[in-house]
């Protein structure tokens, strides 16, 4: 679930872990650390809790009162996230087909606005197809670009000391905390309903240990790409595409659409989550609250360039979300000194 249009522009590994350096992959270790244990915490509670809706869970962890306000903040967290990803769609689009970002992110809008006018279920099925094929054609481009001429590790390192990047936090290991922290609310919102279905305790540590597991390798594949040509993408707004182009030229130019589709599978579900919660999707309530949602971010995803963007609402996200990790370990704590 952490694997979409964020994931695959490059701009979450390039600020959050590639900016820091050596001391990237020392952050992805403590992030693997901490999304195992958060993985696990969260999977446990919702099974051994009976925790089947996302106010359900954030209730357990936080208490009534900030259980309600977590709720709602991951409304407006996706409302936020929305934005950031039109804007993700025009900065793709322009440095692919050189289109003026407002066209990119507008198109991206009226697919995302329209499918939720006519009906939701033909995204589901798209979605299944699309997510795995993202997964797959950033993690090839990755290793492709290892073979590259141009790969060097030993002057991406270098770039990444000399060269003034955008970067989540200006420490390693908070950077790294910091991108467990942006996850949280989602993790969440998620894994505790999804634990309620699972069969065994078994399942749950096999699903919090595989799941962070796999997340982090396809991470750090992406990171050493980027390092390693960080003199070509250390400006770009869509780093994997210079990757991809940098393969093969025809291929950029396909990732593009990879991406566009990405997004666009990600974004639409979202804002469904957010209309439904005030309507029914069949009422032209949620009609006029969906177009409302996509003007107002549309016009906020265009106040800034793509990688500005991700460095101002992401880490916001992920401060909150430490403070969702916070509780996760005051409720642990509490739960074994009750042994």
């Amino acid at each position: 679930m952490l694997i979409g249009g964020a994931f695959a522009t490059g701009q979450e590994a390039m600020q959050f872990f590639v900016g820091h350096g050596a001391f990237s992959l020392l952050g992805l270790v403590v992030c693997l650390l901490l999304m195992v244990y958060t993985s696990w915490s969260l999977m446990r509670a919702g099974k051994t809790r009976n925790l089947v809706t996302h106010e359900q869970a954030f209730r357990y962890f936080c208490g009534d009162i900030m259980g309600v306000v977590m709720t709602w903040y991951t409304m407006i967290m996706i409302v936020t996230v929305y934005g950031v990803m039109l804007s993700g769609v025009g900065a793709t689009l322009e440095q692919a087909y050189g289109l003026p970002t407002l066209i990119g992110s507008s198109l991206m809008a009226l697919c995302a606005a329209g499918t939720l006018l006519l009906g939701l279920q033909g995204i589901i099925k798209l979605l299944s197809v699309i997510g795995p094929a993202i997964v797959f054609l950033t993690i090839a481009t990755a290793i492709a670009s290892f073979f590259s001429e141009k790969f060097n590790l030993e002057v991406g390192l270098r770039v990444a000391t000399e060269t003034t990047l955008l970067r989540a936090s200006d420490n390693w290991l908070f950077s790294g905390i910091l991108y467990v922290g942006l996850a949280m609310p989602g993790l969440a919102a998620f894994l505790p309903l999804l634990a309620v279905t699972a069969g065994s305790q078994g399942q749950i540590r096999g699903a919090s240990l595989l799941g962070p597991v796999g997340f982090i390798v396809a991470m750090a594949l992406v990171v050493l790409a980027l390092m390693g040509h960080l003199q070509l993408v250390a400006q770009a707004e869509v780093p994997i595409l210079v990757l991809a182009a940098e393969v093969f030229p025809l291929y950029g130019s396909i990732f593009a659409i990879v991406i566009f589709l990405g997004i666009y599978t990600t974004v639409t579900p979202l804002l469904w989550s957010v209309c439904r919660r005030f309507s029914s999707d069949r009422s032209n309530r949620f009609k006029l609250i969906a177009i409302g949602l996509t003007l107002f971010c549309l016009v906020g995803g265009n106040l800034l360039p793509f990688g500005e963007m991700i460095n101002l609402i992401y880490p916001s996200i992920g401060y909150v979300g430490l403070f969702l990790l916070l509780c996760l370990v005051f409720r642990d704590i509490q739960s074994l000194l009750r042994r």
